[in-house]
């Protein structure tokens, strides 16, 4: 069984406890878990690892009780708990920062070679283009000033250090950098908040640049549609089409002259008009 720090899901960490305890005592049972919880409904643990119920802040406190948690150990499951039950994005952010303050403690590797660290700044994205287009030689001022809007000399510094790290880049035998393809380790919990975070970062500077670049330089454009469900499915899927169209064009561009950013966004409006 893995140990808790392991976890980024509070359920499948119930059911691995469970699937552990009965595997080791045939005669553990949902009913003797919820005994030791002190909760009268004998399946309430089976209601929640199958997310038919969710925690209080009270049943969290019996649920550690009953799972022998130490103080941390305690602490880490109730954060864990509310980041998975957390509805909105804000909510989701502080309780992932409780969480990687216990993981960090318990792997830092595991933080560092995270999705979460590259996603945490969208600057991240764009110095890991430059670094293998433009020769700043050590300059990390000069590629600072290279993203815009321009970022410090230190933020270009952790910047490529945090990539390095990653392995989203590598240093060759001449001291160039060269971009790779590593494996990530973070779970789906943290990389939709990673990635949500990103994104709400990149339609904020896609705001900015109306006012940041003349029309030559960006293009802005948005229409309004009515549209049935299935058609509403349809765009999304032609968007992202589109959006495989331009990697594949970037791939064969031999050019790297500028780092742009291409933004969709296809979102309703509206509830669903019925009848």
């Amino acid at each position: 069984m893995k140990e808790l720090f392991e976890h980024m899901n509070y359920r499948e960490y119930l059911a691995d406890f469970y699937a552990d305890k009965k595997e080791r005592h045939a005669c553990y049972s949902y009913r003797l878990f919820a005994r030791k919880a002190g909760f009268k409904s004998p399946n309430f643990l089976k209601l929640v690892i199958e997310g038919r119920r969710n925690l209080s802040k009270d049943s969290v406190f019996r649920f550690c009780k009953a799972l022998g948690l130490n103080k941390r150990e305690a602490e880490y499951f109730e954060n864990l708990v509310f980041f998975n039950q957390s509805k909105t994005l804000e909510e989701k952010n502080a309780y992932l920062a409780n969480l990687m303050k216990y993981r960090g403690c318990a792997d830092p590797k595991y933080i560092e070679r995270s999705e979460y660290a590259y996603f945490s700044n969208w600057y991240h994205p764009v110095v890991r283009e430059l670094v293998t287009s433009i020769d700043f030689r050590d300059d990390y001022r000069k590629l600072g000033r290279a993203t815009i809007p321009s970022i410090t000399a230190g933020e270009a510094r952790q910047s490529v250090a945090l990539l390095l790290e990653l392995g989203f880049v590598e240093r060759t035998s001449t001291g160039a950098y060269q971009k790779t393809s590593p494996s990530l380790t973070t779970g789906g919990q943290v990389r939709s908040v990673a990635v949500a975070n990103y994104h709400k970062a990149m339609m904020r500077l896609g705001s900015e640049s109306i006012e940041r670049f003349g029309a030559g330089e960006r293009d802005v454009e948005s229409v309004t549609l009515n549209v049935s469900e299935q058609t509403h499915q349809a765009i999304m899927e032609k968007a992202n089409a589109f959006l495989m169209e331009m990697l594949k064009l970037a791939e064969t561009d031999r050019k790297n002259e500028r780092v742009i950013q291409v933004n969709l966004q296809v979102f309703p409006l509206s509830r669903r008009i019925e009848g």
